[in-house]
């Protein structure tokens, strides 16, 4: 992109391609335990549900700083993504509505 990495900061959308974007990556094959999100919502398990779930493919990409990404801090929740079950190594953090 040709500027710093300070001048950047890392968004996720569950919605659509990030238009802000001019290199994305859509992810696929994540999991999510002790909540399920359906893509748009975040929502609690019931004591019947799964206690680990598939969530929807989901774009991620550096944007400027200035831009505004998908959705506003507001809205949001950061959650770690890791590279195992066992929860070892952080891979990155992703925003859930």
């Amino acid at each position: 992109m040709g500027c710093s990495m300070d001048s950047l900061k890392f968004v996720s959308s569950w919605k659509s391609p990030i238009t802000e974007a001019q290199l994305q990556v859509k992810v696929g094959g994540l999991q999510l335990e002790g909540c399920s999100f359906d893509g748009a919502r975040l929502s609690e398990n019931r004591h019947d549900s799964p206690s680990v779930s598939a969530v929807p493919d989901c774009y991620m990409a550096w944007i400027a700083q200035c831009s505004s990404g998908s959705y506003s801090p507001e809205e949001v929740i950061s959650l770690p993504v890791y590279t195992a079950l066992e929860r070892v190594s952080v891979v990155t953090h992703v925003t859930l509505p």
